[in-house]
Protein backbone atom coordinates (compact mmCIF):
# COMPACT_ATOMS: atom_id res chain seq x y z
CA UNK A 1 0.00 0.00 0.00
CA UNK A 2 1.13 3.51 -0.70
CA UNK A 3 -0.47 6.69 0.62
CA UNK A 4 0.70 10.30 0.36
CA UNK A 5 -0.85 13.35 2.07
CA UNK A 6 -0.48 17.01 1.20
CA UNK A 7 -0.15 19.76 3.79
CA UNK A 8 -3.33 21.32 5.15
CA UNK A 9 -3.92 24.39 2.95
CA UNK A 10 -7.16 26.12 2.03
CA UNK A 11 -9.19 24.16 4.57
CA UNK A 12 -8.31 20.75 3.15
CA UNK A 13 -5.74 18.01 2.70
CA UNK A 14 -5.63 15.57 -0.20
CA UNK A 15 -3.78 12.48 -1.22
CA UNK A 16 -3.65 9.45 -3.47
CA UNK A 17 -3.66 5.80 -2.38
CA UNK A 18 -2.48 2.78 -4.36
CA UNK A 19 -2.88 -0.92 -3.54
CA UNK A 20 -0.43 -3.34 -5.19
CA UNK A 21 -0.71 -7.11 -4.73
CA UNK A 22 1.90 -9.47 -6.23
CA UNK A 23 3.39 -6.55 -8.19
CA UNK A 24 0.03 -5.68 -9.82
CA UNK A 25 -2.03 -2.55 -9.09
CA UNK A 26 -5.42 -3.54 -7.70
CA UNK A 27 -6.96 -0.06 -7.43
CA UNK A 28 -6.36 3.62 -6.68
CA UNK A 29 -8.13 6.13 -4.45
CA UNK A 30 -8.13 9.89 -4.25
CA UNK A 31 -8.86 11.13 -0.73
CA UNK A 32 -9.55 14.49 0.87
CA UNK A 33 -10.12 15.76 4.38
CA UNK A 34 -12.01 19.04 4.22
CA UNK A 35 -13.58 21.52 6.59
CA UNK A 36 -17.31 21.62 5.84
CA UNK A 37 -20.18 23.09 7.85
CA UNK A 38 -18.12 23.40 11.04
CA UNK A 39 -16.74 19.84 10.98
CA UNK A 40 -14.38 17.62 8.95
CA UNK A 41 -15.30 15.24 6.14
CA UNK A 42 -13.00 12.47 4.92
CA UNK A 43 -14.05 11.85 1.31
CA UNK A 44 -12.76 9.30 -1.18
CA UNK A 45 -13.33 7.98 -4.66
CA UNK A 46 -12.09 4.62 -6.00
CA UNK A 47 -10.59 3.93 -9.42
CA UNK A 48 -9.71 0.73 -11.26
CA UNK A 49 -6.09 0.44 -12.38
CA UNK A 50 -7.10 1.98 -15.75
CA UNK A 51 -8.47 5.01 -13.80
CA UNK A 52 -12.10 4.24 -14.60
CA UNK A 53 -14.12 5.17 -11.52
CA UNK A 54 -15.93 2.62 -9.36
CA UNK A 55 -18.62 5.04 -8.27
CA UNK A 56 -20.92 7.02 -10.53
CA UNK A 57 -19.49 10.29 -11.85
CA UNK A 58 -20.67 12.60 -9.03
CA UNK A 59 -20.71 9.99 -6.23
CA UNK A 60 -18.14 9.88 -3.41
CA UNK A 61 -17.80 7.93 -0.18
CA UNK A 62 -17.99 10.33 2.76
CA UNK A 63 -16.99 9.84 6.38
CA UNK A 64 -18.09 12.67 8.72
CA UNK A 65 -16.11 13.48 11.87
CA UNK A 66 -17.67 12.04 15.04
CA UNK A 67 -15.07 12.51 17.77
CA UNK A 68 -11.41 13.41 18.31
CA UNK A 69 -9.38 11.82 21.11
CA UNK A 70 -5.67 12.05 21.93
CA UNK A 71 -4.57 9.26 19.58
CA UNK A 72 -7.76 8.47 17.63
CA UNK A 73 -10.01 10.33 15.23
CA UNK A 74 -13.45 8.81 14.70
CA UNK A 75 -15.43 9.33 11.50
CA UNK A 76 -18.69 7.58 10.58
CA UNK A 77 -17.49 4.16 9.41
CA UNK A 78 -13.77 4.84 9.86
CA UNK A 79 -11.24 5.37 12.67
CA UNK A 80 -7.69 6.71 12.34
CA UNK A 81 -5.37 5.67 15.18
CA UNK A 82 -1.94 7.19 15.84
CA UNK A 83 0.33 4.35 16.96
CA UNK A 84 3.53 6.44 17.02
CA UNK A 85 4.98 9.50 15.26
CA UNK A 86 5.71 7.23 12.29
CA UNK A 87 2.79 4.77 12.35
CA UNK A 88 -0.97 4.93 11.98
CA UNK A 89 -3.75 2.37 11.67
CA UNK A 90 -6.93 3.06 9.74
CA UNK A 91 -9.97 0.91 10.51
CA UNK A 92 -12.74 0.94 7.90
CA UNK A 93 -16.22 -0.60 8.12
CA UNK A 94 -16.84 -2.35 4.79
CA UNK A 95 -20.36 -3.36 3.81
CA UNK A 96 -20.91 -6.24 1.39
CA UNK A 97 -24.20 -8.01 0.68
CA UNK A 98 -25.84 -6.85 3.92
CA UNK A 99 -22.97 -7.68 6.28
CA UNK A 100 -20.31 -5.37 7.66
CA UNK A 101 -16.69 -6.24 8.42
CA UNK A 102 -13.89 -4.06 9.77
CA UNK A 103 -10.64 -3.92 7.82
CA UNK A 104 -7.41 -2.67 9.37
CA UNK A 105 -4.82 -0.85 7.25
CA UNK A 106 -1.42 -0.20 8.89
CA UNK A 107 0.89 2.53 7.61
CA UNK A 108 4.51 3.38 8.40
CA UNK A 109 6.13 6.67 7.38
CA UNK A 110 9.04 6.06 5.01
CA UNK A 111 10.57 9.54 4.76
Amino acid sequence: MEKVWSSAVGGSMMGPFKLVVENEVQFYEIETISEENGTLVFRLKYFHRDLKGWEKKDKTIDFVLVKVMENKVYFTGMTIEKVSDNEINIYVAIEDNGSTTEEKFSYTRIN
